[in-house]
């Protein structure tokens, strides 16, 4: 699919949508049209040449005493532009499986690919459903198997290039290098045999392997150091190949080289380092300071944006080495693929560091707000214009949520008037793996529940960072024998979850980034530990002594990532507000897989859902959809400001909502009929945190002020849903509790979303059903603004950004285009709608 920016909404009510051309939409397969007959004879003839390359293969290799595979590998392709259906290519009772699709790009648009293997015998198979095809019609009077051999282009032999799924770029070459090799495994229960079948034929071949392979269900996977041709024959032998990817290296291979091999490292990614000039975007990362001579990070961090709140002790990163850790994945993200690429690498955002922590001794608790304020004051002195923090420093776990001086310091720098805030990006704080009882982990991830969100990470307005892993370390000898703690796609070791925390604290962790795994000893005494090749690779503090590289895990790497993630969004929209870029993090995020298996949710259940959030929180942010928008999947994104309440007659009440009436591709969705798609919308703004500690227990106490949203019923017209809406804010007005009961219209819920300052929530249905959900209310409810009237606060504007998603899984419909076009014809009309309380 395209990549296009987001569609920033205009400031008005979309009232009268005039424009709303026709398009041509349908959820049906996009397929040529083919003279049956021929287009048969066509597919036969080249279904023939295949079976004919085969035979002559088998010949030419038993000649010279080859083994060969007896079974073929077929690539299928489907036209420029058009559907392969690659699904009715399987017949698993048959054999004939399925092993990978591709879909290539080509000067025209691109073209879908399938590999599928063909056991000896089953040939037959195919001719006789071209038989049926060229010659049968279905009780419908459609050829039999029409859409399937309508969608085939061509049949050809499938070679090493059909097998090969990672980037096109690191295809094989004749140099030896490290490979992923992955095996289709038919049954679970014959897994073991044909894991020990192909390592025979790779020891046949004498190529080097690790001795580990991991199993998934019908895969197996191998690490083999090979090349072009070795690959080549490993395919002409093997009936088990799936796909074959490069191996990628661990953090070990740079940590364990020597001195002069690690220099060369860092020459080399020096040599294609492209540094910003001047930076528009900078992060500030509050830690143990940063030793900038590194010569990753001198271009990247200069010194006079090495900062310190101990001018005695200055600015280096003496001793402890965690903020140059910090600094290296704030600075490049993965330093192992930057490494290991060929490609130029450009750095568009720059650094600041501040010493927050002193070099050998702890600061007083009771003066962590205050130092943290005086690091981000001290930032804008030389940076006027900063607004992203990261922070991963945090202290003992918060009594369940309740705020503190320091999340609520955290929280008013975030807020900073309502008019300039600032994104502070803080970590979860960690599981330690020096000072628990590893009895936690005996009973992973049931057990990190028992380990709360660090204090400051309660803040309300701070994106708070938990861990996930994809640390598996496969080709790693000396792990071989050991089983890890996590999953790939699961959550942390390390990460700790709110599930303790009261019912009515801000979800915690909002999102994960890659923290690093565990792996289990055997030894009763120390049954669990880390490794190098289970982290991530960095910059470390000691370069001057050649060691260029180190390893960071846990939530502090998790954080670090997402700084990176938050610079690089703010240089592509650099006009988004910190709510709006907070907001787009959370909103592009998903559950992994592994986190769906770790914390199920059946039935939509509703506390099985919290316990799912209260741990992962939206889950892992998708880059593609935090940057971009797509045909079939767009984004509005709007950045509006709100007056929350009025003093009429001597009382406080709530005084508006905004009322979107979307531009929305309604005519488009009709025509999809029953397809699934997802409408999902976030909306985020900043607290101002209540003043003091006085009644910090009473959520309407703490924020100044709550917004909500909702969307009409798919039945519901415009002035039943204003009605309804009217409703909730009397509700809140009279101090009534809500409980909203939405069923299963919403994945998360409106109880579980609405904690805390960010709010998101996906609503699925059929496109038909969507068709008409396009009224967006936002509306507030109480706040410390409203009831402490003595403060005069209550005449306050309040920024908030709203992001709205629309996504279908059907390929061939443009939906951005479509709404594009309507938000081009709008006539701008103020966004504010006052509803008078009551009517």
């Amino acid at each position: 699919m395209s990549k296009y920016d987001h569609i920033i909404l205009p400031s008005s009510v979309l009232e009268d949508l005039k424009y709303a051309p026709r398009t041509q939409g349908g959820g049906d397969a996009c397929i040529p049209v083919r003279d049956r007959r021929s287009h048969a004879q066509n597919l036969k003839n080249k279904l023939s040449s295949v079976w004919e390359e085969r035979r002559n293969m088998i010949m030419e290799r038993t000649a010279i005493s080859l083994p060969t595979r007896k079974g073929t590998y077929i690539e299928f392709r489907g036209a420029t532009n058009n559907d392969l259906m690659y699904k009715s290519l399987e017949n698993i009772s048959s054999g004939i499986r399925l092993l990978n699709v591709r879909t290539m790009p080509v000067e025209e648009g691109e073209e879908i690919y399938a590999t599928v293997y063909l056991p000896q015998g089953k040939e037959s198979n195919f001719i006789r459903k071209l038989t049926e095809y060229a010659t049968q019609d279905t009780a419908k009077g459609k050829p039999k198997n029409d859409k399937l051999f309508r969608s085939i282009e061509d049949i050809k032999s499938a070679v090493l290039e059909s097998i090969w799924t990672d980037k096109i770029d690191l295809f094989p070459s004749e140099q030896n290098d490290w490979y992923e090799i992955w095996i289709r495994i038919t049954e679970d229960y014959q897994a073991e045999q044909q894991c020990e079948q192909f390592s025979n034929i790779v020891e046949s071949l004498q190529l080097n392997r690790k001795n580990k392979f991991l199993l998934f269900p019908e895969r197996a996977v191998f690490m083999v150091y090979a090349n072009n041709s070795s690959l080549i024959e490993l395919l002409n032998r093997s009936e088990q190949l799936a796909e074959i990817k490069c191996g990628q290296e661990t953090a070990g291979f740079w940590y364990n080289e020597n001195r002069h091999e690690q220099q060369t490292w860092v020459n080399d990614l020096l040599s294609r380092l492209i540094v910003e000039n001047q930076p528009q975007v900078s992060v500030c990362v509050l830690d143990t300071g940063v030793n900038n001579g590194h010569p990753l990070l001198s271009p990247i961090i200069p010194d006079d944006k090495c900062l310190t709140n101990f001018p005695r002790l200055g600015s280096a990163d003496f001793n402890l080495g965690h903020g140059t850790q910090m600094c290296g994945i704030v600075a490049y993200g993965d330093l192992s693929e930057k490494l290991q690429s060929t490609q130029s690498t450009t750095i568009s955002h720059q650094l600041c560091s501040v010493k927050l922590i002193p070099n050998s001794e702890a600061n007083p608790k009771e003066l962590w707000g205050e130092l943290t304020e005086d690091s981000i004051y001290r930032t804008e002195i030389v940076l006027p214009n900063n607004k992203i923090y990261c922070m991963a420093i945090t202290a003992e776990s918060c009594e369940k949520g309740k705020p503190s001086s320091w999340s609520g310091a955290i929280d008013k720098l975030s807020y900073n008037t309502g008019t300039n805030t600032r994104l502070i990006i803080i970590s979860g704080g960690n599981i330690d793996l020096d000072s628990i009882n590893y009895n936690i982990w005996d009973n992973y991830p049931n057990l990190n529940s028992l380990r709360q969100i660090q204090n400051p990470a309660q803040s309300w307005n701070a994106l708070t960072v938990g861990a996930h892993t994809n640390k598996l370390a496969l080709d790693n000898d000396e792990l071989a024998n050991y089983l890890r703690v996590a999953p790939s796609g699961g959550i942390s070791p390390y990460s700790t979850t709110s599930i303790l925390w009261d019912k009515n604290t801000p979800i915690k962790p909002e999102i994960m980034f890659e923290g690093g795994n565990l792996y289990k000893t055997n030894d009763e005494a120390i049954p669990y530990s880390n490794h190098e090749d289970l982290e991530v690779l960095t910059t470390n503090c000691r370069f001057q002594l050649g060691k260029y590289f180190d390893t960071i895990c846990a939530t502090s790497s998790a954080t670090a990532f997402a700084a990176n993630f938050a610079a690089r969004l703010q240089i592509k929209y650099p006009d988004l507000w910190a709510e709006s870029i907070r907001a787009l993090m959370v909103h592009s995020a998903n559950w992994s897989d592994n986190m769906q298996l770790q914390f199920p949710v059946r039935n939509h259940n509703r506390a099985e859902m919290m316990n799912r959030l209260r741990n992962c929180g939206y889950g892992i942010p998708s880059e593609d959809r935090a940057f971009y928008s797509s045909e079939n999947g767009f984004t509005y994104i709007s950045q509006e400001v709100i007056r929350p309440y009025i003093k009429e007659k001597g009382t406080v009440k709530c005084n508006q909502m905004h009322f979107y009436k979307l531009p929305w591709p309604s005519e488009l969705l009709q025509s999809l009929g029953e397809i699934e798609v997802s409408l999902k919308i976030t909306l985020s703004y900043f607290i101002e945190p209540g003043p003091g500690e006085i009644g910090w227990k009473d959520k309407y106490k703490y924020s100044s002020c709550g917004l909500r949203f909702d969307i009409n019923q798919e039945t519901e017209i415009e002035e039943s849903f204003k009605r309804r809406i009217n409703r909730l804010m009397e509700a809140e007005d009279n101090d009534e509790e809500i409980i909203q009961n939405d069923s299963t219209r919403w994945v998360i819920g409106a109880n579980n979303r609405n904690q805390g300052s960010i709010h998101s929530d996906i609503l699925q249905g059929t496109a038909a059903q969507l068709s008409t959900c396009n009224y967006i209310a936002i509306y507030p409810i109480g706040g410390w603004w409203k009831t402490r009237t003595n403060l005069n606060r209550f005449n306050t504007n309040l920024r908030y950004s709203l992001i709205i998603s629309l996504d279908t899984p059907a390929e061939n419909i443009d939906l951005y285009h479509v709404v594009k076009t309507k938000i081009e014809a709008l006539v701008n009309i103020p966004v504010s709608v006052e509803i008078p309380i009551g009517q």
